[in-house]
Formats: C-alpha cells, structure tokens, sequence
C-alpha cells in the first residue's frame, strides 16, 4: 500500500492528492467518484426500480448502491429482459437501467411505478426472423448486445416519454404509436421515424438504427453481348476507301452495254482477213 502511495505521489500533483488520495483508503484503491453510476445524475442514494412484463413476470430490485452496481440485482433484470422465444440472456446495460429510471422520474412517475417491458434483448436468430416480417426491425438491432430496450408506464402517455428522451439526450429513443410504447438505447443519440403497422418489409424508410453499418455488395451489370465481326472482303475495303474530293464516299459505276452494231462490223472484218500462211500452203 506504501509503495502505490508512493507512486501516486509522485505521479500526481500535490494539488489533486488531497482528493484522490482519501478515497483511495477509503475504497481499497477500488475506485471512488469514477465508479460505474457515479455521473448518471440520479444522485448518490439507492437506485430501485421495478419491472414487468407483459407475461406477468416482475423484478423489483435496487440495483445501485454508493458502492456501485449489484451483480444480483442485474442478474434477475437480465433474466426478465431475456429472449422470449429461445430463452437465452445476456447482460443488460446498467445504463439502459439508468435511463429507464430517469425517464420514470423525469415524467413524475412514482418509485414503485413497474416499467412495462415489451422487448429486451434479442438473440440473432429472433432479431432476424422479425426483420423478415417487420420493417421497424434493424438487422443489427441493439436489443442484440442488451443495450436497448421497448417499454411503457402505465398512466404515462407515450408521447411524453419520448419528449423526455429527447429533452434527456442520453442516446437513440422513438415513439411507436401503433403498439403505444417507446424505444430507448444506449446508442449515439438520434431518433428515426417508425412505420405503421402491416407495412412490408423492404419499403423506404428510417429505421431502428443499426448498431453497425451494414456494408452493400455493388449491383453487377450484365453488358449486352456484342455482334461478331465480319470479315470484310478486299473489294469492300477498297470501295469503302475511296473517296472523291468532296469527302463522300464513291459510288460505283454499273458498266454500260455493249454496242452490237460495233460488234458485228469488227466480226465481219475479222472474217475477211486472209488467214496467214494460207498462200505457202497452196503453193506446196
């Protein structure tokens, strides 16, 4: 202990000792105004809060103590927040606890009021079998990680919730108002703009929002296939390249016909010649 005080001394500023150094001895150098819950704003004194679901399961439990979290008392959330179809859990975020307990006390709610509890957490299989049927369901939901949670309070209007989320603005929230509940994580924080029942899967909208971007493959394109070449013939290339001084491309001239008459007269010319060597013949 002498030796970390030691090092403590020496690495801190005399001026904060006064402050760290107490609560150090104190804690058992377990940590002091740093611990979880320490800057949630609910103040230094127990933090309760009671939870219901609609299946008539409720936890009633003080979860946070001077001291810090109470393992148990997240345990038994952690078991009401549980996958309703596969049973499994996870634990939940204090800090989701945190919110619920200042929304409840934000909109005037008492203690004991039960936090009605709709949807917790999600295992990836349930997650994605309501995204196929429903479009208010992200792929990659916070309800997967335990840091998200659907809910209502009785004798408090929805609406009212939600404008306290907003005004709270400790991370993502939205009003449903066809099932009358509001969503809360301990995301960045945003809104989005639910759709209305019985919409299809798949239409334009602002959803849950993602925990993780979900990367796009780029959309392939078949291209047309392209005609084959055709060999041209030297006869073609030579009249396709011949141009006359204008720059348009030659016509070829069909030949004329034949002048018979021409013909005839050459024909007979021809016939009258004496064929040569015919006189040496005779001679012999």
């Amino acid at each position: 202990m002498r030796s970390i005080l030691r090092a403590v001394r020496r690495a801190v500023p005399y001026a904060v000792h006064r402050a760290v150094l107490p609560c150090l001895l104190a804690a058992g150098l377990a940590g002091c105004a740093s611990s979880p819950g320490g800057d949630a704003g609910l103040g230094e004194g127990p933090r309760s809060i009671v939870l219901s679901h609609p299946s008539g399961e409720s936890v009633a439990v003080t979860y946070w103590r001077s001291g810090g979290y109470d393992a148990d008392a997240l345990r038994e959330i952690s078991v009401l927040f549980r996958d309703r179809r596969s049973g499994e859990t996870i634990p939940v975020d204090p800090a989701l606890i945190d919110t619920l307990v200042a929304l409840r006390q934000r909109t005037g709610a008492p203690p004991d009021a039960p936090i009605r509890v709709t949807s917790g957490y999600r295992s990836t299989a349930t997650n994605a079998a309501l995204a196929r049927t429903n479009a208010n369901v992200a792929e990659n939901s916070y309800h997967m990680r335990g840091q998200a949670v659907d809910f209502s309070i009785p004798g408090v209007p929805p609406a009212r919730l939600a404008e306290e989320a907003a005004a709270l603005q400790r991370g993502g929230y939205a009003l449903y108002p066809h099932t009358g509940h509001v969503h809360v994580d301990t995301g960045p924080f945003r809104t989005w703009t639910p759709k209305s029942g019985g919409e299809p899967r798949g239409l334009p909208a602002v959803q849950e929002a993602k925990a993780r971007a979900r990367k796009t493959e780029p959309v392939q394109v078949a291209e047309a296939p392209r005609p084959a070449p055709v060999k041209a013939q030297p006869a073609q290339i030579a009249r396709a390249m011949a141009k006359p001084a204008t720059g348009k491309p030659a016509l070829a001239k069909a030949p004329l016909p034949p002048d018979l008459s021409k013909v005839r007269t050459v024909l007979a010319q021809l016939k009258e010649q004496p064929v040569p060597g015919a006189k040496e013949r005779k001679r012999n």
